[in-house]
Parts: C-alpha cells; structure tokens; sequence
C-alpha cells in the first residue's frame, strides 16, 4: 500500500470546462494558446522545464483570459508541481477576481506548499455567490485549520460544509476521518455511512467506515464493509489489510491467515501486512519460527520504532529457549516505548529465567505500574497508519 492509497484528487472539484482546443479556437488567445499547448505536452512527456518556461511566457502575455490560466494551473497541479500552479492560478485571481475556482484553487496549491497564512488569505478573498461556493470555501477553511492542529475549529468548518453539500464525497472523507482522529468513532460512522449512501462504489469511503467501525468495536459491521469492497475490488491492499486484522482480533484466525496470504502475494506489500502475518502465525501457535522472524524482520525495518516486532521476536525467542536474544529484543521494545506495559511484563519474565534476579524484580515493578494501562498498541498502530495514509493529498 503506498502514499496514494486512497488519494481523492481535489484540482477537479472546482475547475472551470476548458480543453487545449478549445483555447486553441478562440481566435483573441493565439498568443496565449502556444504556451498552454507546449505546457501540457511537455508535462505530458515528463519535461517540466520546458513547461516552466512556456508558463514565463503565458503571465507575461498582456491578455489572457480566465479559461486559459486555469487550464495552465491545473496541468501543473496534477503533475504536484504546486508553485508554477500557483502562479497560474494567482494570476488569473488578479485579473479575474470574480472567479471562485481561481481563489479556490490557489487556496489548495498553497495548501500542498504548506504556506497555511497565504491560502487562507487567497481563500478569503473569494466571492460566494452560491451555497455551493460558500460550502467549498468553508472545506477548504477546514482543510487549512486541520493541517495547522486546530482540530475543533476544523470540525465545525468541515461539519459545515457537510451538512450544506452531503453528496461531496471528500466532504464526507475528510469529516470522517478528522473524527477518527479524535477518537469519536460514532460520529465517523455516522459521516462515513451517509457519504457511502451517495457513493456505494467508494473505496475511500467504504475503507474508512470500515476502519471507524472496527475502532468502535464494531467488528462484525468492520469485517461487512470491508467485504463488500473488496467485491468491488478483489485486490485492493488496503482493504484486505483492514479485513485480515479485523479477523485477527476477532478470533477468526485461520480466515485471518487466509487474508493476510493474499495481501502478501500482491507486489511490495505494506509493511503491516508482514507484522500481522507474524502475529497470525504466534496466535495459531506455529513453530515455523523461521518464517515469523523473517516476517518481524522486515516489518522492523519499514516500521518506525515498532517495538510490537521486537515484542514479537521475543516470545520466539523465549519459545526456543534463548534467553539472552529475547532480552535483547524485549530491551530493545521497551527503549522505544517505555509505557509498553506486555514488554515488561515479558522482560521480567526472561530476565528470571537468566538468573538476573534484581532486573527481574525491577521489570515486574515496572509492570505492576503500567498494567492499568488500556491501550491496544495493535490497533493503535493500524489507526495510525491509515489515519497518515488516507489523509495524504
């Protein structure tokens, strides 16, 4: 599963209908028309320089109208090239100030530039002259507070624009998952399951339900929607990933395995998929080690700071009777999460079994201490991930 797994592309939601003949047939924008052309072409051909400088020559030509600069916006902004977006849009903003998508549009390529201050100030000169216009400008408004942490803010301008326009399906994506981020799990279903009404064939939508049911303890409802997606898309990653976890947790190891198997014979799959292969194997109490720490081995590697891999290295380890490499692993898991309660709990147990007692009596200690503790480091490293992954645009 890779960074644009579930990527809803926002540069069409306001783009004005223009295409490279059109502007082509309009007799007042011969000069105007040559740089559009060579722009798309060369960005079409993987050539940005070429593109860079027919956008010199586009702003510098005196009359240019609307369609044209929005046009040339967008050709750079689905190739991410964000600044030269910019500028088209920026200008065409200056020279047509009635135009929302212009505003908009420019408010979103400073967005993916992370300059926060200049989108909200492109984005407040934009004109409302439709519920449809002051739905998106409070989005967007949503969009920006969100990237800066202010999350309650950003909740009453997504909520806003969401209630005012429900059938946006990143209405509901985006709402849905700043509510999974804040652990209201029954307001994310709530959100998710209407956006889904409006957009059945959703994988964005149809992926996130799934997630806030699962961390609203919904499992049976968790394991549904990511079965009905997965019979829209049989091979998508994501999907079988949630699925195979929802599985594991819920007791259904073996089918759990068979999922997981499945995800693994995709090219590069995620990281996690491997974790969970490991974990699935442990739960079915294999003794094919070798596999287990193959699987923990790579995960670790890909995983920041996963010390549920090392946890997971460790009960081989102790199941072989090597003592000494289960303390290293478990030292090692308990460096990166100090609060891990189990590693402890584990760690004592090995440290005893290697004759360091005063370790051993220091590690139940810490045990004792932590086991209050209700967190699911499982789940909270799956949240997490999608959480990072299905927000990216």
């Amino acid at each position: 599963m890779d960074a644009s797994l579930v990527t809803i592309s926002l540069w069409c939601l306001l783009s004005l209908p223009v295409t490279v003949s059109s502007i082509l047939a309009a007799g007042s924008q011969t000069a105007a028309a040559s740089p559009v052309r060579v722009i798309e072409q060369s960005l079409s051909e993987g050539k940005p320089e070429p593109a860079r400088r027919a956008l010199v020559q586009l702003l510098e030509t005196p009359r240019v109208d609307s369609d044209t600069l929005m046009h040339a916006g967008m050709s750079f902004a689905q190739q991410e090239l964000y600044s030269e977006a910019a500028q088209a849009f920026a200008r065409c903003a200056r020279d047509f100030p009635a135009v929302f998508e212009a505003h908009y549009n420019l408010a979103l390529a400073y967005l993916a530039l992370q300059k926060h201050e200049e989108a909200w100030a492109a984005l407040e000169k934009a004109p409302q002259a439709s519920s449809r216009q002051r739905s998106a400008q409070s989005y967007m408004k949503g969009k920006i507070l969100l990237a800066t942490d202010r999350l309650d803010e950003a909740e009453r301008e997504l909520s806003g624009a969401f209630q005012a326009t429900p059938r946006e399906e990143n209405y509901a994506l985006d709402l849905g998952l700043l509510r999974v981020r804040k652990r209201n799990q029954v307001g994310a279903i709530e959100v998710f399951s209407q956006g889904v009404s409006y957009h059945p064939r959703s994988a964005p939508l149809l992926l996130g339900l799934s997630l806030a049911q699962l961390l609203g303890g919904q499992r049976s409802e968790s394991i549904q929607s990511s079965q009905r997606l997965l019979k829209l898309d049989p091979a998508f990653g994501p999907a079988q990933l949630l699925l195979a976890f929802t599985l594991y947790h819920d007791g259904q190891l073996e089918e759990a395995r068979k999922t997981v198997v499945t995800a693994l014979s995709k090219p590069n799959p995620h990281p996690y998929v491997r974790y969970l292969h490991a974990a699935v194997l442990q739960k079915l109490q294999s003794t094919d080690y070798e596999t287990i720490l193959s699987e923990l081995s790579l995960a670790s590697r890909s995983i920041p700071g996963c010390a549920l891999c090392y946890l997971g290295e460790a009960k081989v380890y102790r199941a072989q009777g090597k003592f000494e490499l289960a303390i290293g692993a478990l030292e090692k898991a308990v460096r990166l999460d100090p609060s891990f309660s189990e590693a402890w709990y584990h760690l004592s147990i090995v440290y005893g079994r290697a004759g360091r007692k005063d370790d051993a009596s220091k590690a139940s200690a810490e045990f004792s201490r932590l086991k209050s503790e209700k967190t699911n480091r499982e789940t909270e490293l799956l949240r997490t991930l999608f959480l990072q992954t299905m927000s990216q645009q």
